[in-house]
Protein backbone atom coordinates (compact mmCIF):
# COMPACT_ATOMS: atom_id res chain seq x y z
CA UNK A 1 0.00 0.00 0.00
CA UNK A 2 1.63 3.36 -0.89
CA UNK A 3 1.36 6.37 0.88
CA UNK A 4 -1.41 8.11 -0.30
CA UNK A 5 -3.81 4.92 -0.30
CA UNK A 6 -2.53 4.61 3.29
CA UNK A 7 -3.61 8.21 4.57
CA UNK A 8 -7.11 7.83 2.91
CA UNK A 9 -7.56 4.33 4.20
CA UNK A 10 -6.68 6.01 7.65
CA UNK A 11 -8.63 8.98 7.04
CA UNK A 12 -12.07 6.94 6.54
CA UNK A 13 -11.51 4.94 9.51
CA UNK A 14 -10.52 7.81 11.45
CA UNK A 15 -14.23 9.48 10.76
CA UNK A 16 -16.24 6.64 11.09
CA UNK A 17 -14.51 5.57 14.12
CA UNK A 18 -15.26 9.16 15.41
CA UNK A 19 -19.25 8.65 14.43
CA UNK A 20 -18.99 5.39 16.82
CA UNK A 21 -17.93 6.91 19.15
CA UNK A 22 -20.60 9.40 19.89
CA UNK A 23 -22.88 6.84 19.35
CA UNK A 24 -21.66 4.45 22.06
CA UNK A 25 -21.63 7.65 24.39
CA UNK A 26 -25.43 8.13 24.44
CA UNK A 27 -25.75 3.83 24.42
CA UNK A 28 -23.81 4.04 27.53
CA UNK A 29 -25.77 7.39 29.07
CA UNK A 30 -29.32 5.64 28.57
CA UNK A 31 -27.90 2.40 30.12
CA UNK A 32 -26.63 4.28 33.14
CA UNK A 33 -29.77 6.32 33.57
CA UNK A 34 -31.57 2.80 34.47
CA UNK A 35 -32.45 2.29 37.98
CA UNK A 36 -30.83 -0.14 39.95
CA UNK A 37 -32.01 -3.82 41.09
CA UNK A 38 -31.59 -7.35 41.00
CA UNK A 39 -33.53 -9.87 38.87
CA UNK A 40 -34.00 -9.81 35.25
CA UNK A 41 -35.55 -6.96 33.39
CA UNK A 42 -38.74 -7.41 32.18
CA UNK A 43 -38.50 -7.30 28.87
CA UNK A 44 -36.40 -5.10 26.58
CA UNK A 45 -37.61 -1.81 27.56
CA UNK A 46 -37.79 -2.42 31.20
CA UNK A 47 -40.50 -1.60 33.15
CA UNK A 48 -43.40 -0.14 31.48
CA UNK A 49 -45.71 1.99 33.59
CA UNK A 50 -48.20 4.01 31.21
CA UNK A 51 -50.82 2.08 29.69
CA UNK A 52 -52.95 2.72 26.35
CA UNK A 53 -56.07 1.02 24.78
CA UNK A 54 -56.91 1.09 21.07
CA UNK A 55 -58.04 -1.25 18.85
CA UNK A 56 -56.79 -3.38 15.71
CA UNK A 57 -57.54 -4.54 12.84
CA UNK A 58 -57.87 -8.37 12.80
CA UNK A 59 -55.19 -8.43 10.44
CA UNK A 60 -52.72 -6.00 12.05
CA UNK A 61 -52.80 -8.05 15.01
CA UNK A 62 -52.14 -11.36 13.33
CA UNK A 63 -49.17 -10.00 11.39
CA UNK A 64 -48.00 -7.86 14.77
CA UNK A 65 -47.91 -11.54 16.78
CA UNK A 66 -46.00 -13.11 13.59
CA UNK A 67 -43.65 -10.42 13.85
CA UNK A 68 -43.20 -10.74 17.78
CA UNK A 69 -42.52 -14.16 17.18
CA UNK A 70 -39.89 -13.66 14.44
CA UNK A 71 -38.22 -11.18 16.21
CA UNK A 72 -38.05 -13.00 19.38
CA UNK A 73 -40.29 -10.74 21.93
CA UNK A 74 -41.43 -11.73 24.61
CA UNK A 75 -45.12 -10.27 23.78
CA UNK A 76 -47.24 -8.15 21.14
CA UNK A 77 -46.75 -5.16 23.19
CA UNK A 78 -43.47 -5.24 22.98
CA UNK A 79 -43.03 -5.81 19.06
CA UNK A 80 -45.68 -2.47 19.04
CA UNK A 81 -43.97 -0.67 21.71
CA UNK A 82 -40.57 -0.89 19.69
CA UNK A 83 -42.00 -0.18 16.51
CA UNK A 84 -43.64 3.23 17.60
CA UNK A 85 -40.18 3.72 19.11
CA UNK A 86 -38.45 3.34 16.00
CA UNK A 87 -41.00 6.01 14.07
CA UNK A 88 -40.51 8.51 16.52
CA UNK A 89 -37.07 8.11 17.04
CA UNK A 90 -37.03 8.28 12.52
CA UNK A 91 -39.20 10.93 13.16
CA UNK A 92 -37.12 13.23 15.44
CA UNK A 93 -34.15 12.67 13.09
CA UNK A 94 -36.53 14.01 10.37
CA UNK A 95 -36.94 16.48 12.17
CA UNK A 96 -33.35 17.78 13.19
CA UNK A 97 -32.13 17.39 9.75
CA UNK A 98 -32.74 21.02 7.56
CA UNK A 99 -35.19 21.62 4.84
CA UNK A 100 -32.82 21.21 2.15
CA UNK A 101 -31.23 17.60 2.97
CA UNK A 102 -34.77 15.93 4.09
CA UNK A 103 -35.87 15.22 0.34
CA UNK A 104 -32.86 14.02 -0.92
CA UNK A 105 -33.44 10.25 0.24
CA UNK A 106 -36.30 10.12 -1.35
CA UNK A 107 -35.73 11.65 -4.58
CA UNK A 108 -32.52 9.25 -4.61
CA UNK A 109 -35.36 6.35 -4.10
CA UNK A 110 -36.98 7.46 -6.74
CA UNK A 111 -34.08 7.67 -9.32
CA UNK A 112 -32.97 4.47 -8.43
CA UNK A 113 -36.38 2.52 -8.75
CA UNK A 114 -37.01 4.30 -12.42
CA UNK A 115 -33.72 3.30 -13.49
CA UNK A 116 -33.89 -0.40 -11.99
CA UNK A 117 -37.05 -0.16 -13.94
CA UNK A 118 -35.43 0.32 -17.02
CA UNK A 119 -32.47 -1.98 -16.61
CA UNK A 120 -34.05 -4.73 -14.81
CA UNK A 121 -31.12 -4.96 -12.50
CA UNK A 122 -30.33 -3.91 -8.88
CA UNK A 123 -27.85 -0.68 -8.85
CA UNK A 124 -25.82 -2.72 -6.40
CA UNK A 125 -25.73 -6.11 -8.40
CA UNK A 126 -25.44 -4.49 -11.57
CA UNK A 127 -22.04 -1.78 -12.37
CA UNK A 128 -23.98 0.05 -15.43
CA UNK A 129 -26.67 0.88 -13.56
CA UNK A 130 -24.42 1.70 -10.24
CA UNK A 131 -22.98 4.17 -12.80
CA UNK A 132 -26.17 5.61 -14.72
CA UNK A 133 -27.37 5.75 -11.01
CA UNK A 134 -24.20 8.31 -9.84
CA UNK A 135 -25.45 10.48 -12.81
CA UNK A 136 -28.66 10.67 -12.46
CA UNK A 137 -28.03 11.85 -8.65
CA UNK A 138 -25.17 14.24 -10.29
CA UNK A 139 -27.69 15.76 -12.07
CA UNK A 140 -30.27 16.44 -9.56
CA UNK A 141 -27.82 17.69 -7.54
CA UNK A 142 -26.28 20.33 -9.75
CA UNK A 143 -29.73 20.87 -10.89
CA UNK A 144 -30.93 22.49 -7.22
CA UNK A 145 -27.71 23.87 -6.49
CA UNK A 146 -26.28 27.21 -7.28
CA UNK A 147 -23.08 29.34 -7.57
CA UNK A 148 -20.00 28.36 -8.85
CA UNK A 149 -17.97 25.15 -7.82
CA UNK A 150 -15.42 27.52 -4.92
CA UNK A 151 -13.70 25.75 -2.20
CA UNK A 152 -15.52 26.96 0.97
CA UNK A 153 -13.53 29.10 3.33
CA UNK A 154 -14.21 26.40 6.10
CA UNK A 155 -12.65 23.83 3.93
CA UNK A 156 -9.66 26.15 3.06
CA UNK A 157 -8.28 26.90 6.70
CA UNK A 158 -8.88 23.33 7.32
CA UNK A 159 -6.91 22.25 4.38
CA UNK A 160 -4.37 25.12 5.33
CA UNK A 161 -3.17 23.11 9.04
CA UNK A 162 -1.53 20.66 6.63
CA UNK A 163 -0.62 22.65 2.76
CA UNK A 164 0.84 19.55 1.86
CA UNK A 165 -2.47 17.62 1.53
CA UNK A 166 -4.64 18.18 -1.29
CA UNK A 167 -6.62 15.16 -0.48
CA UNK A 168 -9.32 16.85 1.69
CA UNK A 169 -9.78 19.71 -0.95
CA UNK A 170 -9.70 17.59 -4.12
CA UNK A 171 -11.98 14.49 -2.86
CA UNK A 172 -13.72 15.67 0.41
CA UNK A 173 -17.28 14.11 -0.97
CA UNK A 174 -14.91 10.65 -1.14
CA UNK A 175 -13.68 11.22 2.55
CA UNK A 176 -17.02 11.94 3.81
CA UNK A 177 -18.77 8.92 1.88
CA UNK A 178 -15.69 6.74 3.03
CA UNK A 179 -16.13 7.38 6.89
CA UNK A 180 -19.34 6.31 6.36
CA UNK A 181 -18.87 3.34 4.40
CA UNK A 182 -16.44 2.55 7.65
CA UNK A 183 -18.89 3.20 10.01
CA UNK A 184 -21.50 0.56 7.97
CA UNK A 185 -18.73 -2.10 8.21
CA UNK A 186 -17.39 -1.30 11.80
CA UNK A 187 -20.34 -3.79 13.63
CA UNK A 188 -20.09 -7.36 13.78
CA UNK A 189 -22.40 -9.58 12.78
CA UNK A 190 -25.15 -9.60 15.82
CA UNK A 191 -24.57 -13.25 18.09
CA UNK A 192 -27.22 -15.77 17.30
CA UNK A 193 -27.32 -16.34 21.12
CA UNK A 194 -28.12 -14.51 24.41
CA UNK A 195 -24.33 -13.19 25.44
CA UNK A 196 -24.80 -13.56 28.94
CA UNK A 197 -26.22 -11.60 32.05
CA UNK A 198 -24.47 -7.85 31.92
CA UNK A 199 -23.17 -8.18 28.56
CA UNK A 200 -25.58 -7.38 25.20
CA UNK A 201 -24.75 -6.58 21.48
CA UNK A 202 -25.05 -2.48 21.55
CA UNK A 203 -28.10 -0.82 20.24
CA UNK A 204 -26.17 1.57 18.36
CA UNK A 205 -24.95 -1.11 16.37
CA UNK A 206 -28.14 -2.79 15.27
CA UNK A 207 -29.25 -0.32 12.74
CA UNK A 208 -25.55 -0.12 11.39
CA UNK A 209 -25.33 -3.72 10.51
CA UNK A 210 -28.50 -3.94 9.10
CA UNK A 211 -27.95 -1.03 6.69
CA UNK A 212 -25.13 -2.57 5.70
CA UNK A 213 -26.87 -5.67 4.76
CA UNK A 214 -29.71 -3.93 2.88
CA UNK A 215 -26.99 -2.30 0.64
CA UNK A 216 -25.05 -4.92 0.29
CA UNK A 217 -28.21 -6.97 -0.79
CA UNK A 218 -28.40 -9.73 1.79
CA UNK A 219 -32.08 -10.76 3.14
CA UNK A 220 -31.30 -13.26 5.43
CA UNK A 221 -31.06 -11.24 9.26
CA UNK A 222 -29.65 -11.95 12.02
CA UNK A 223 -31.91 -12.42 15.14
CA UNK A 224 -33.23 -9.02 16.23
CA UNK A 225 -32.68 -7.67 19.59
CA UNK A 226 -33.62 -10.55 21.88
CA UNK A 227 -31.32 -9.47 24.39
CA UNK A 228 -30.55 -6.27 26.08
Amino acid sequence: MNDLAHVIVLRYVALGLRYILCCEIRTCSVVLKRAPGGGRKPGELGLKSATLSLRLPKGMRVSLAAAATRNKRRSVSEEIVLRLRSTLVRDRGEDDQPQHVRPLSKVVALIALGLEARTKLRWNEDRYTQEQLSKGIDLFLRTYSRGEAVVPPAVRAEAARNPADTFLIERLGELVAGGIIALLKFPPKPPEQDLGPGMHYPESWWSLWETEQDLRGFTDKSPRRKHK
